[in-house]
């Protein structure tokens, strides 16, 4: 059995879009056991499932609490089910709560990966051609040394290959411009590392308007610029297709133009909708890190469980480990 800890109560819309995931995942994932954490009394529904254990958790991480959160309230959902991981209960741990204080939780009580000095949040993004692309660090540090964006390069590189069959993954490190010169000393010394490595296809920097262009498998990128990178191409999507129903919904002809290309432009948003990607991997850790949207429905936090199942099936982590020991 594949088994993961759910924190229940630290996202914006409560404990109850958690208990519909955990019904909607129970039904397809036979071989998977959840430990799902929070107020008993709120997750009653789920102790009718022989393969869900409901672990009554008090408190909670709010979103707007502080990261320092995490070491006062050691009985909230979050923290418990963090802690699950790291007593060997579970193989994998899933929470749509504060980002600084799930990653605060899983660098206080998770052993991260030996050879890798810090952990970092990966994504995968839609491409022009659908592929996707993933993406890391998108926020977990503020700043990183080259090194430490070659670990990355590697994690995702691992990912790219072993996890979605990519032959041979193309690495592009994100900057201000193509030239190998380009950005500053840190951005300059990682591409010389990328560049030299033998275990990588490194196929030069990367501009950020062409990350979504699909020619590239992934993008490194320090966590300041990749989480305004990613939240960049969120909001401009968002806004498109704003304009795009406001532009078709101003007519009688636009109007009749959206119901023939209804289809088409469902299948468009789906591509940019964080619900049917699921969540971001928290790379570097022995277990299975993966961070929901906050503002999960019941279908994101199922699929964002469904990512961490697969992370533990597939021994991400093992590979993880096998590829670093190796750079």
């Amino acid at each position: 059995m594949y088994k993961l800890s759910i924190d229940a109560m630290s996202g914006d819309l409560g404990s109850a879009i958690v208990v519909e995931a955990c019904e909607m995942f129970i039904k397809s994932h036979h071989d998977a056991e959840l430990y799902v954490t929070g107020k008993k009394e709120e997750l009653e529904k789920l102790s009718s499932y022989p393969h869900i254990h409901i672990v009554d958790a008090r408190d909670i991480v709010k979103m707007d609490d502080g990261i320092m959160s995490v070491r006062r309230k050691k009985e909230s959902s979050m923290v418990k089910a963090v802690m699950m991981a790291r007593e060997g209960i579970v193989d994998g741990v899933v929470s749509c709560g504060s980002t600084g204080a799930f990653y605060t939780s899983a660098m206080l009580f998770l052993k991260r990966i030996e050879g890798v000095e810090k952990s970092c949040l990966m994504v995968m993004m839609p491409t022009y051609n659908g592929k996707g692309m993933a993406m890391l660090d998108v926020g977990a540090n503020a700043e990183n040394t080259a090194e430490q964006l070659y670990d990355f390069a590697i994690m995702g590189y691992i990912y790219a290959k072993n996890i979605r069959g990519i032959q041979q993954p193309r690495v592009a490190l994100l900057n201000i411009g193509t030239e190998s010169k380009k950005g500053d000393e840190t951005h300059q010394k990682a591409y010389q590392l990328l560049q030299q490595s033998d275990r990588l296809h490194f196929v030069g920097n990367v501009e950020g308007r062409d990350i979504l262009s699909g020619d590239y498998d992934v993008v490194v990128t320090d966590g300041f610029s990749g989480n305004i990178a990613l939240k960049t191409c969120e909001g401009v999507a968002g806004t498109l297709m704003k304009m795009i129903k406001e532009s078709m919904m101003s007519s009688f002809k636009g109007k009749l133009g959206a119901l023939l290309a209804k289809s088409s432009l469902y299948s468009l948003k789906e591509k940019f909708d964080y619900k049917s990607v699921g969540g971001a991997l928290m790379m570097g850790f022995e277990k299975a890190v993966v961070k929901a949207h906050g503002a999960s429905d019941a279908k994101a936090f199922s699929n964002a469980m469904d990512l961490a199942y697969q992370m533990v099936k597939m021994d991400v982590v093992g590979q993880m480990k096998e590829g670093l020991s190796q750079k």
